[in-house]
């Protein structure tokens, strides 16, 4: 998979390209669902197969206080992608300037003149441009004009249930990791770093590893059965996530 972080390093490639936009957050089993679909109209057509996302998201820029913790961190959305077979992720970084881009101009300049687009599958609910004026409609209306086609696909549901991110992070808050989990399309984890902790663990008999997480949501406090990955191999594991009054600490903990 290449990754344009760049929209001038687009270029040297004369194939059409069929995309889906959007955040992505968590990936979840709506996302792989477009993915899928643009993947096989690229085979179809012999094009490329495109996700176009910025970052970070656009509300860490223009609304930090209302920005939701995200789900995946950066890597493990790029692994998603790269492991679905998508061939061109762009990602562009999101700033103040590229906010005032206004819909038409996206379409123009970035999706026809740049990525040379032959058709877009979105959710029904997407949004583009300045001030979010671009939609599903106005969208259709400039593909009409430039020759691409635009296909809104439904959502996807389990058990009559709408998928979505907030759902997602609700369930996480919860600590219903395992329906997030089915919601996602696979489990859930969290990245950190082993850290030395207290050593109470190994004072008591029973050595524990302290992860300091790089996620901004971690699952409500409560008591988890795991794998954990460590240097490519995975473990059978029971990890806490919690406070510890018992030793006067009121930090969070995952161990």
């Amino acid at each position: 998979m290449k990754i344009i972080t760049n929209l001038s390093e687009i270029s040297g490639d004369n194939r059409d390209s069929v995309i889906t936009l959007g955040n992505f957050d968590g990936l979840h089993l709506g996302h792989k669902r477009l993915i899928n679909l643009v993947i096989d109209e690229a085979h179809k057509i012999g094009g490329r197969s495109v996700v176009f996302t910025f970052n970070p998201h656009p509300l860490k820029v223009l609304a930090p206080h209302r920005c939701p913790p995200l789900i995946n961190i950066l890597e493990q959305k790029i692994a998603l992608f790269k492991d679905m077979g998508i061939e061109l992720l762009v990602m562009p970084e999101f700033t103040k300037r590229i906010a005032t881009m206004t819909p038409e101009s996206f379409v123009v300049d970035v999706l026809h003149k740049l990525l040379r687009v032959k058709k877009i599958f979105i959710g029904a609910n997407y949004r583009y441009g300045k001030d979010r004026m671009g939609n599903v409609k106005t969208l259709k209306e400039m593909g009409e004009i430039m020759g691409f086609d635009v296909e809104v696909v439904d959502y996807v549901t389990v058990n009559g249930e709408i998928i979505s991110s907030t759902k997602i992070r609700e369930l996480l808050k919860k600590g219903d990791v395992k329906h997030a989990s089915k919601l996602l399309g696979s489990p859930y984890g969290i990245k950190g770093k082993i850290i030395i902790g207290d050593r109470r663990g190994r004072m008591l008999g029973f050595p524990t590893a302290n992860i300091e997480p790089i996620h901004e949501i971690i699952p409500a406090p409560g008591v988890y059965a795991t794998k954990i990955n460590i240097d490519d191999r995975y473990y059978d594991a029971i990890t806490n996530i919690g406070y510890r009054p018992t030793f006067k600490k009121n930090e969070l903990s995952i161990e």
